[in-house]
């Protein structure tokens, strides 16, 4: 009995923490896309000879998402630390290293 209340313990928590990691997986993988297109974006405006009112407005947009999610995955990485410090895990370099959200910037 008590072992198998364990398992699903450490099942629990393993799944926890697995949720925090596949969110930034797909934030930076977001963060990638909207980056992409925003330079897209800003090479169209550039080689333009006119005002190119819906390339600006379109790139103004994805800026403002690119920065929501950008924060966002920034909130889910602090809470993937405080979840490995109430598992007493106190070294988070390797999570700054694999969720580099810094790298992926405008």
């Amino acid at each position: 009995m008590k072992e198998s209340l364990d398992e699903e313990i450490l099942r629990e928590i393993a799944s926890v923490g697995g949720s925090y990691g596949e969110r930034l997986e797909r934030l930076i993988s977001e963060l990638r896309r909207l980056k992409r297109a925003i330079l897209y974006l800003k090479g169209r405006i550039e080689k333009s000879s006119g005002t190119p009112t819906f390339s600006m407005r379109l790139s103004v947009r994805l800026r403002r998402r690119f920065f929501e999610k950008k924060k966002e995955a920034e909130e889910v990485r602090r809470y993937l630390i405080l979840y490995r410090e109430a598992l007493g895990l106190f070294r988070h370099k390797e999570v700054f290293e694999v969720y580099n959200i810094e790298s992926v910037d405008i």
